[in-house]
């Protein structure tokens, strides 16, 4: 995988776990979001977490912390599914920078070039409350 769609992914998947429905318009909340507290390294901790995550079997939880910064989060492969005519997974993801946190369930799915792309999640997709263990 190249390092700008490493970038790319990454960038995606932050941005995806951040915005809803009421804030899709306005990205200015985004400044109290952990992405916002991260810096380079934290980024790069996290992005290796989601690509370990991705190869990994069902249940996978890996942990990532940055011992400089603090800042620190978890990735969950939930499961993976055929859709498309292609190997969707969803991932849960925890992060946590500077006092702000942020969780959600996301779904990648295999593009023909070999990357994990972010998709809409599918009507069926797992849902998990904030107050659910991790």
């Amino acid at each position: 995988m190249s390092k700008n769609t490493r970038r790319l992914l990454i960038g995606l998947a932050l941005l995806a776990s951040y915005v809803t429905a009421a804030n899709a318009q306005n990205l200015s909340f985004l400044r109290n979001s952990p992405i916002s507290w991260m810096d380079k390294q934290d980024q790069a901790i996290l992005r290796a977490t989601i690509e370990a995550v991705l190869v990994a079997p069902d249940g996978t939880k890996t942990d990532w912390l940055n011992s400089a910064t603090g800042n620190r989060g978890k990735v969950q492969v939930i499961d993976e599914r055929q859709d498309f005519g292609t190997t969707c997974r969803h991932i849960r993801m925890h992060n946590e920078a500077a006092g702000r946190v942020n969780s959600g369930v996301y779904r990648l799915c295999l593009a023909t070039d070999g990357n994990w792309k972010f998709a809409p999640n599918a009507s069926d997709a797992p849902e998990y409350a904030a107050t659910d263990t991790f």
